[in-house]
């Protein structure tokens, strides 16, 4: 939200520009808004520099080095802004044109990609209730770039921010994305960039927000849509292909109260993978009662935790008591597809209803719930593949592993773990259908409503892969 324009901060200070004297001081004022602004959103991975400001009687220019450093690569943007701030330009108080363009240090192949385009063009309205009206563009392109073929479809978009700068509503589209690995075969990679060639195809890239900073708080709430009408992937050499149309996901976040609740509903009409088609999947997920003093702190300083797994661990453990007091909860409440075995179905939630004072013992303090059901070819398909992973990383090395072997082994493997669940009262059967209801509460297991001793218990552990 920080990062969303430079030039948006400093251009609501010139709201009372009236006249030429005014437009002149009120002139200053964006200077020195326009520096400190920079300064203040200069934070990991992003720094912006002021490079220069020419501050006119009606308007001023500027000009702007963005640097965007994630450790593992760096790159520059310099930007121009065109401010005019009085009298009255076009009937709003202020307007900002700004244009980025590369740095000459950038990717050669990159520069060459955007020619004499500007890549990014960004056009700012501030109004007189302080609400400012912003367009993005980015041009359609299409070119070499390192060992691809690349088209760009461009990207549009258009949203209004709130006047203290904590808001913002809107939309942005890419329409295409296309991606054409230009090697002719695996011998022109170094193994390191064997699995990277590849043809991707993206289309209908859209999205609609509606978002928001609480007062006094770190974090967002409010609604994203994001719609992705295709997607194809097609490895040259090795790899599975994966496509998939008419992805659909729906996050939904608001403060409650001390508690944030979110949910994330995403629905996939087709999946396309190797042998198997897979169609209306729906999957919604759910948070409830996470605790908001504990969230704004972890946002608050989660930016210089990155990259260092051992200040992340810290942060997200840090008012661990805080964070339990509110009993959280993480739901599965539904996934659902269809194959053509017929219809699946799960769903699953882990909660905390211990005393948060005392700390977590997961023994007594969390309360867990599955439900499954799903047709028998399904859940030995589910099985197999991470028994095949299993089996593969034990016999890593093994020159003589031959593929037959490998899947005799898995459907074997797979034949047992099932059989045993099935025997033990876990899985049920019927119609070609397997189904269960697990239970976790107070360290004691139940499964469709028996209680599991610790045989049975032993026996679920072992037949799980």
């Amino acid at each position: 939200m920080k990062k969303l324009g430079i030039g948006i901060a400093a251009a609501v200070v010139v709201l009372l520009a009236g006249g030429a004297g005014t437009s002149y001081v009120m002139g200053g004022k964006v200077q020195e808004g326009f520096e400190a602004t920079a300064k203040d959103w200069s934070k990991p991975p992003l720094a912006i520099q002021v490079q220069s400001y020419e501050r006119g009687l009606f308007s001023s220019t500027a000009k702007t080095m963005w640097t965007v450093n994630t450790g593992d690569e760096q790159l520059q943007f310099t930007a121009t802004h065109a401010i005019s701030h009085g009298p009255w330009p076009r009937g709003h108080a202020a307007e900002i044109a700004t244009r980025f363009a590369f740095s000459p240090d950038a990717p050669p192949e990159l520069i060459s990609l955007y020619k004499d385009k500007t890549p990014l063009k960004w056009n700012t309205q501030v109004g007189w209730g302080k609400t400012s009206q912003h367009q993005l563009s980015s041009p359609a392109v299409a070119g070499q770039f390192e060992k691809d073929k690349l088209s760009f479809g461009g990207l549009t978009a258009d949203f209004e921010m709130s006047a203290d700068l904590k808001g913002m509503k809107g939309q942005a589209a890419l329409p295409l994305l296309q991606i054409e690995s230009t090697v002719a075969s695996a011998d022109e990679l170094d193994d390191a960039d064997a699995g990277e060639a590849i043809n991707v195809v993206i289309k209908g890239n859209t999205m609609r927000f509606d978002v928001n900073q609480p007062a006094g708080q770190e974090f967002m709430v409010g609604n994203v849509k994001w719609v992705l009408a295709d997607f194809n992937s097609q490895p040259k050499f090795g790899g599975e292909p994966v496509q998939f149309s008419g992805l659909s996901m729906d996050i939904d976040t608001k403060l409650e109260g001390e508690v944030v609740n979110t949910a994330i509903n995403t629905g996939i009409q087709q999946l396309t993978l190797p042998k198997r088609k897979i169609s209306d999947i729906a999957v919604d997920l759910g948070l409830r009662n996470l605790d908001a003093g504990w969230l704004n702190q972890f946002t608050k300083h989660s930016q210089q935790a990155q990259g260092n797994p051992q200040a992340m661990q810290a942060l997200l453990l840090g008012g661990m008591q805080q964070l339990l007091a509110r009993k959280p909860v993480l739901e599965l409440k539904r996934a659902s597809w269809r194959s053509e075995e017929g219809q699946s179905e799960l769903s699953a939630a882990v909660s905390y209803q211990g005393d948060g004072s005392q700390g977590l013992n997961p023994a007594t303090d969390i309360q867990a719930n599955a439900k499954l059901a799903m047709p028998k070819p399904v859940l030995q398909a589910l099985f197999s593949s991470r028994v095949r992973d299993a089996i593969i990383a034990d016999n890593e090395g093994d020159e003589d592993y031959e593929p037959q072997a490998l899947a005799d082994m898995v459907q074997e493997d797979v034949q047992g773990r099932i059989s045993l669940l099935l025997q033990s009262g876990v899985l049920q059967e019927q119609d070609g259908k397997v189904s269960t209801q697990l239970e976790y509460t107070g360290g004691e297991v139940k499964a469709n409503g028996k209680v599991l001793d610790q045989e049975g218990l032993m026996g679920l552990m072992a037949a799980m892969p």
